[in-house]
């Protein structure tokens, strides 16, 4: 008989700000339920690149779901973050015209935002304008003025969410994708990439860019999506201070426009772009969209100067190909599959009360009542970067180890990394930690904090740093760790850090490293697997040549797995790569050359010193 694997009441497909929100919800009743997540962390896709705006909901078409979500999710936020603790800042939106006929293009939002319930909505004129912001353009002929608009930190929101569901029951599976979701007598079987077939009497479809896959696997009514690529510029926080409220210009059918907007963490953000793109998870920035960003950036704020620039970045949107308005609810042929689908913009605004009103309906669908013991306001502290002087005196009079600073640039303490490390939702990456804590997220992406970050996580979890993946799988911190580190870092008695007396190995022949016979032939030799040895042997390679790479370590890289900041790859892959990603990308592309697999697979010696080349028997040099 098959075995079906552990029955759930509710599967939630997907960790998004929509699954996290909705696992949340359903935790106020009675409800078994699994989190399915593909990627290594929650909010890998569209929650995690975004504006981080909280919409005011002037702008949707009135009597669609966006604009009813919209407003009510607004109007929850202020209670969320009560509760939550994410971070959360009403701080009021503005949309500039630059001409006469853009003014009527207020006057029809601020008749939208009457018709969706907005309150405070308002025509401004010139002298407001510039006494709110006086960075603004002086072409600016009139604004609207949305004082409930405001920002947040959309991954904190998921975050602070999922735990919240994790305390109260939910379970949560990463890296596990969902393969094909079948009709079952009473639910559905869900197959999994880790070989799991679950049976769930309800399926929550919150699978961003792939919810239509999903939706398309149980039901007739198919679903379309267009996935818009949304280019960033992130400046630094010294110029976080030039605007207070999130500026707009007036929107075009393509979207809300480019933005410029303070973040929650003091930063300046300007963006997206809106390009159609057949691929849902390409994410590679580009020279003209990132100067697109920068012009129409300008029009708003002619004093931009890149100088502060610390990252860029791209989200994409999951839009709706045949409507611009979510696809919620149950298809009419699949009862018990409820959709949170083409959950665009303002589906970070809209999440909130997306979810409340989805949990509703999945409870009323099961039968399910309510728990007695829910508790909507989870423990939370403050981070130390935001603490007085009598706050932090306070907090380090608790632990020596909250008042230890490992992150300068954000003022992360080690007792942060650690209740990250041991927190309710498992933290399998680096830049899990990252996001967790805003460790490494500075001017210097982590330069002088990772080493000690690194030696925290293996004193808390065993994982010494060759297990420790920077962003996704195989993107080891470093590509090997000294023996008995973990015991070393633990102050406990381990394997030596340097070899036996007599120091490494004696060098050994190519044929005795590779298991192969000696007297092999190649048309060029490269030594080093660095940066320039990979670069030299795509070359030769790509030249038609034989080619064999050396390398003494036990994996190709060189310095660039040193270099766990961001800003590598912009120009090759025209996407924004830590050193370890980048050189995985470069490994991966020579393994695909045409000679590249067999230069790999039977050239690279990894215990190989240069001192043994003299005695190879190369054919040709």
């Amino acid at each position: 008989m098959q075995d079906f694997g552990q029955k759930y009441d509710v599967i939630v497909a997907g960790a998004g700000v929509a699954g996290c929100t909705v696992a949340r919800e359903l935790a106020r009743w009675n409800i078994s339920v699994l989190v399915i997540e593909k990627g290594d962390d929650l909010a890998c896709g569209a929650t995690r690149a975004n504006s981080a705006i909280v919409h005011a909901g002037f702008d949707p078409e009135p009597g669609t779901r966006k604009a009813f979500f919209n407003v009510e999710g607004s109007r929850l936020y202020p209670q969320w973050t009560a509760d939550l603790g994410f971070p959360y800042v009403q701080n009021g939106s503005l949309v500039l015209a630059f001409a006469e006929e853009e003014v009527a293009v207020l006057e029809a939002l601020q008749s939208r935002a009457l018709q969706n319930g907005v309150e405070g909505v308002r025509l401004i004129g010139v002298s407001e304008v510039r006494h709110m912001e006086p960075e603004v353009s002086p072409e600016v002929r009139a604004a609207l003025w949305a004082p409930t608009g405001g920002i947040c930190d959309p991954y904190q929101v998921a975050l602070r969410a999922l735990e919240q569901a994790v305390w109260h029951g939910s379970r949560v599976h990463f890296r596990e994708e969902v393969l094909d979701i079948q009709k079952g007598y009473r639910g559905y079987l869900v197959r999994t990439s880790r070989g799991e077939l679950y049976r769930a009497s309800v399926v929550v479809n919150a699978a961003g860019v792939f919810s239509d896959e999903l939706n398309n696997m149980v039901s007739a009514r198919k679903i379309r999506i267009v996935p818009r690529r949304g280019d960033y510029l992130l400046l630094d926080t010294d110029y976080g201070k030039k605007f207070t409220r999130t500026v707009f210009q007036v929107p075009t059918k393509r979207g809300k426009g480019v933005l410029v907007t303070p973040t929650v963490h003091g930063n300046l953000l300007l963006g997206p772009t809106s390009v159609e793109q057949a691929s849902k998870v390409d994410v590679s920035t580009t020279v003209e969209d990132l100067s697109c960003v920068r012009e129409l950036a300008s029009k708003t704020w002619p004093g931009l100067d890149l100088k502060g620039l610390i990252a860029n970045f791209a989200g994409i949107r999951a839009s709706n190909a045949d409507g611009d308005d979510f696809v919620l609810g149950q298809p009419g042929d699949a009862p018990g599959f409820f959709n949170i689908a083409c959950f665009d913009s303002p589906g970070l605004t809209s999440a909130p009360a997306v979810a409340a009103w989805t949990a509703r309906e999945v409870s009323a669908y099961l039968g399910a009542t309510l728990r007695c013991d829910f508790d909507p306001v989870s423990p939370h502290r403050r981070p130390f970067a935001e603490l007085d002087f009598g706050e932090r005196a306070k907090a380090v009079a608790e632990s020596a180890a909250r008042g230890h600073v490992v992150c300068r640039c954000c003022q992360v303490t080690e007792a942060e990394i650690v209740d990250a490390l041991h927190g309710a939702v498992p933290v399998l990456s680096l830049d899990a930690l990252k996001w967790r804590t805003r460790a490494m997220m500075g001017r210097c992406h982590g330069g002088f904090c990772t080493p000690e970050i690194a030696k925290i996580v293996a004193r808390e979890t065993g994982a010494s740093p060759d297990e420790l993946d920077k962003r996704g799988s195989r993107s080891q911190l470093v590509a090997e760790a000294p023996d008995g580190y973990v015991n070393l870092v633990r102050g406990v008695e381990g394997q030596p850090l340097v070899a036996e007396e007599g120091g490494d190995a004696a060098p050994r022949l190519v044929g005795e490293a590779c298991g192969a016979e000696t007297g092999l032939s190649y048309d060029v030799a490269v030594v080093g697997g660095g940066a320039a040895g990979l670069a030299a042997a795509h070359a030769a390679t790509a030249a038609g040549a034989r080619v064999v790479l050396v390398d003494r370590e036990s994996a190709l890289g060189g310095i660039l797995k040193q270099c766990v900041h961001n800003g590598f790859g912009l120009q090759r892959f025209r996407e924004e790569l830590t050193g370890p990603e980048y050189a995985m990308r470069e490994i991966e592309l020579l393994e695909r050359a045409p000679l590249g697999k067999d230069a790999l697979s039977s050239g690279w010696w990894p215990t190989l010193r240069p001192r043994t080349l003299r005695r190879l028997p190369m054919a040709r040099w």
